[in-house]
């Protein structure tokens, strides 16, 4: 333990098979590295990763003011040189439904949306989320974006919500999310349509803040929170605005998301064997995929 303003707490960093969570103590960032061993996308292992270290930062800084926590900001990268994440473990869905396994969906589906929500909300901690996108944001990865306070993509990045190419829809927050930043015409455009989009297309749209060069995204960040930090108190209180005014209550989520499993499990054969190819591509785009591939 490490002594804080007068309390004595743990630090929150922390090493974990599929997350690696470090802090910048002088520029105010915890990074948290999604790791995609297996494959670049939301395993139900970096899931539950995910979520022990949300409950970490909770027991930690729970009740504390903006002054008395290590950092301002938590930003959310990926190890995978090509992916922040490639969203829904397509390989599990495809098991689980050909094995008929309802129970398991569901259980992963509420699990996705326990850490969306918590994301979206900031754990409740007074600290801003970031999206620090340097590689492809698809599917489940598009709508987790979505919950961040900032989105930062490199040039080249690629956008979209491939879900109804499957007969199925972005069902973990994604029309929730997007009908709040859109508005609902162009939410369910977006959620229907299954194009692919540019990180300046995505941008021009207003689901991302900043766009920068190639691997420039880390230094972008960082010129952001030294740019902004006497504004950082009225960042924070605008959050709190957009919440008030547009509240997305969890309950919501779970219903929508209840929904998706429902239809998921009615999914034919030919619908699973195309979900089945992205599968493939989310598996090649992992972290070590390179080695492993060649």
């Amino acid at each position: 333990v490490t002594p804080f303003r007068g309390r004595r707490v743990r630090t929150p960093e922390l090493e974990l098979e599929h997350l690696s969570v470090t802090l910048d103590a002088g520029l105010g960032v915890l990074f948290a590295r999604m790791k995609h061993q297996e494959r670049a996308c939301y395993t139900q292992a970096l899931m539950q990763d995910m979520r022990t270290l949300q409950n970490h930062l909770v027991e930690l800084y729970a009740g504390l003011g903006a002054e008395e926590i290590p950092f301002r900001y938590l930003a959310w990268c990926s190890d995978a040189p090509k992916a922040w994440s490639l969203g829904g473990d397509l390989c599990t869905f495809t098991g689980m439904i050909r094995e008929q396994d309802e129970a398991g969906l569901r259980a992963y589906a509420h699990l996705a949306i326990d850490i969306l929500h918590a994301n979206l909300v900031s754990l409740d901690l007074p600290i801003l989320t970031v999206a620090l996108i340097q590689g492809d944001a698809i599917g489940g990865g598009f709508e987790a974006m979505l919950t961040d306070d900032l989105v930062i993509a490199e040039e080249g990045t690629k956008f979209g919500l491939p879900e109804i190419l499957f007969n199925l829809f972005p069902g973990m927050g994604g029309y929730s999310f997007l009908k709040r930043k859109l508005g609902p015409v162009l939410a369910r455009q977006v959620l229907e349509d299954g194009l692919s989009r540019s990180a300046e297309e995505v941008k021009a749209l207003g689901l991302v803040d900043l766009v920068c060069p190639q691997g420039e995204a880390m230094a972008t960040l960082a010129r952001f929170v030294q740019d902004n930090q006497q504004r950082f108190a009225t960042l924070l209180t605008l959050k709190r605005v957009r919440e008030r005014a547009e509240p997305c209550d969890k309950r919501e989520l779970l219903d929508i998301v209840d929904l998706w499993v429902d239809l998921a499990m009615k999914l034919d054969e030919p619908a699973l064997r195309r979900m089945d190819c992205l599968a493939r591509v989310q598996e090649k785009k992992r972290a070590n995929g390179a080695a492993k591939i060649a």
